[in-house]
């Protein structure tokens, strides 16, 4: 198995810990989006992730179905609508990121203070070149 596929196993396990049905990843990143904006609309969501605004629709739509999310009018503009988390969708999203900091303590919790200098200076350097084969709006 990839290691990027060992992370996402890992994740998966640590997500695991509840007693509630898992969310998938996917809908718990666009959740954590719409808690760190409260009242961001879809076409926001759309601009932040570089999804096509008829996935983050689907995505918005599943997110009110489970009850993590709620939408209220939008005092601006009456043809869209704010999104806010739920307090269940908020914690969902805390034990989401309290799983993503345990597989964190996993790869990097054994390292070295230099050696994790050394790999995070490796990783920007990755992503920078990684970023510069993507269209400018996808750059996030």
């Amino acid at each position: 198995m990839s290691l990027f596929g060992s992370v996402k196993q890992a994740l998966r396990h640590e997500m695991q810990g509840g007693a509630e049905p898992a969310v998938a990843p996917m809908l718990l990143r666009m959740l954590q989006l719409c808690q760190r904006h409260p009242g961001i609309t879809q076409q926001g969501l759309a601009q932040q992730t570089g999804r096509d605004k008829g996935q983050v629709a689907r995505l918005v739509k599943e997110l009110l179905d489970l009850g993590l999310l709620t939408k209220a009018d939008h005092p601006e503009d009456r043809r869209s609508h704010r999104l806010l988390p739920t307090p269940t969708g908020m914690a969902a999203v805390q034990r989401f990121e309290q799983a993503e900091a345990g597989v964190a303590e996993l790869l990097f919790g054994g390292l070295r203070a230099a050696d994790l200098r050394s790999l995070t200076e490796q990783l920007v350097a990755l992503k920078q070149r990684v970023e510069t084969r993507l269209p400018s709006d996808e750059a996030d």
